[in-house]
């Protein structure tokens, strides 16, 4: 069963130092600071995913970009930046005003010099690939507002379960958007353990792929990726080993204040875009509430 209770902790975001950077762009009166940083959730059957990032587009409401491009590209490995770590890529003066978008504009051409993932068991990286071309970037439709003399702290959020595919016969794998923005000074988190006793299948029939899914909403019925429900995944996780405690933990980070659906699964192999979900999902907690700044716990029993 699923116990639910809350702690009071402080999420540790944006770490990392601010890089020399250049803007140019924008017609808004005045500026005000923004700070961006990019964040990922563990994925299972990967060591290693680095994103090259040579800069950022920021699109305003009338139509003209913003174009932050960095002096020196910057190689981020994405687990590195899980549970509250994250890694920044700007944190300078822009204009103020109405933004609908922004793009990562990223290096990932299947060459794994540039951008790649180190799959467990593999001897050596597999390039990543942007279906749409290695020039578009990473596209994320959201819209925020920076005001004068205003600052704004962000961070994008990468579900590497959903932008990952490695394809059969394919030399480098696929690197597609799952990205969210969310507002730093108005998150929180979700955290838990998961019994040794469901993690390994002792109590049932061996559990082949555990993970953790994560739906935004109470009373969600709990599906894959790949179904056709109005309710698709929000992100999920695969348990990771505490060798301290030898036990079992998963973190969902950077969420906005509301309510979530929290589902337990032994079958995220089945998860795939290839084949219709037969996904058992158990337990199921069906309103997890999420208060800005702090972390509600729910163990998974």
């Amino acid at each position: 069963m699923l116990k639910s209770s809350k702690t009071y902790l402080r999420a540790g975001i944006l770490l990392g130092a601010a890089c020399a950077l250049c803007a140019c762009g924008g017609s808004g009166a005045g500026s005000g600071q923004m700070s961006l940083s990019v964040a990922d959730a563990p994925v299972d059957g990967a060591t290693a995913v680095v994103v090259k990032f040579t800069g950022v587009e920021l699109l305003q409401s009338d139509g003209t970009p913003v174009d932050i491009n960095f002096s020196q590209p910057k190689s981020i490995d994405l687990l590195n930046q899980s549970n509250t770590a994250s890694a920044q890529l700007f944190n300078q003066p822009i204009p103020a005003g109405s933004y609908s978008s922004i793009r990562l504009l990223v290096v990932a051409d299947g060459n794994p010099s540039n951008s790649y993932i180190v799959l467990q068991g593999s001897s050596g990286p597999t390039g990543l690939t942007i279906p749409s071309g290695a020039q578009t970037g990473l596209k994320l439709v959201s819209g925020f507002n920076v005001s004068t003399s205003g600052v704004v702290d962000y961070t994008i959020d990468f579900d590497l379960r959903k932008s990952i595919t490695c394809p059969n016969g394919q030399s480098s794998c696929f690197l597609q958007p799952a990205l969210r923005l969310v507002d730093n000074s108005n998150v929180g988190n979700i955290q838990g353990t998961v019994s040794n006793a469901l993690f390994t299948g002792t109590l049932t029939a061996p559990c082949v792929a555990p993970a953790v899914y994560l739906f935004s909403g109470a009373n969600v019925t709990a599906q894959g990726y790949n179904a056709t429900g109005p309710n698709p995944p929000l992100t999920s996780k695969a348990p990771a080993l505490d060798t301290a405690t030898n036990s079992y933990y998963y973190q969902f980070t950077f969420l906005p204040p509301g309510s979530y659906t929290v589902a337990y699964t032994c079958d995220a192999d089945l998860d795939t875009s290839s084949q219709a979900s037969t996904m058992v999902f158990n337990p199921v907690v069906t309103n997890v509430s999420v208060v800005a700044t702090q972390t509600t716990t729910v163990d998974i029993q």
